[in-house]
Parts: C-alpha cells; sequence; structure tokens
C-alpha cells in the first residue's frame, strides 16, 4: 500500500477511537496505558506503540478492513519497522520455509 507522506498515525489513529464511538479515558484504561501516554500517541508526539500494543489496540477498535492494513503500515513507516501484521505470520516458521 502506497501511503501519503502527509498522512500520519496519530490522525488515523483519532479518527478510529471516534468511529469506534468510544471516550478516550474508556480507551485508554481499557488498553491499561496511562494518560500522558495515550495523549501523546494521539498528538503525535511519541511513535506509535509496539506490535503487541497495535493488536490490542484494534481489538477495542473493531475497524473497518480496509482501516487494518492503513493502520499496520502507519505505524510500521512512523516506527521504522515491518508492519505488525506482517511480523505476527513471519513468526510462523513453516510459512517460512
Amino acid at each position: 500500500m502506497i501511503i501519503d507522506d502527509s498522512m500520519k498515525f496519530c490522525n488515523l489513529f483519532a479518527q478510529m477511537i471516534k468511529e469506534a464511538d468510544l471516550s478516550n479515558v474508556k480507551f485508554y484504561t481499557a488498553l491499561g496505558i496511562k494518560k500522558p501516554y495515550f495523549y501523546d500517541i494521539l498528538s503525535g508526539k511519541v511513535n506509535p506503540p509496539p506490535p503487541e500494543r497495535q493488536i490490542a489496540m484494534l481489538q477495542l477498535l473493531r475497524p473497518k478492513p480496509e482501516q487494518i492494513a492503513l493502520f499496520f503500515d502507519l505505524t510500521a513507516q512512523e516506527r521504522n519497522e515491518v508492519p505488525a501484521d506482517i511480523a505476527q505470520k513471519l513468526k510462523n516458521k513453516d510459512l517460512c520455509k
């Protein structure tokens, strides 16, 4: 997927929370993170969270299918990592053969 350089994870994240009809407090409490860290993610002051947390976020947000790929692509781009969904598949040693 080609990502526009102006697109940021924090913007997609805020939109997904709104679409999930979750309050910020309910979201970060359910996710088990502290308020300051949540707002740092939301404002783009810190990199997106690590892969395990990304998956937990998606479980709470229940996004549209097209948002899932974008979510993983943006987090990977900003973290300078392989997308979490691809990394999970690579852990399967049978697939790697």
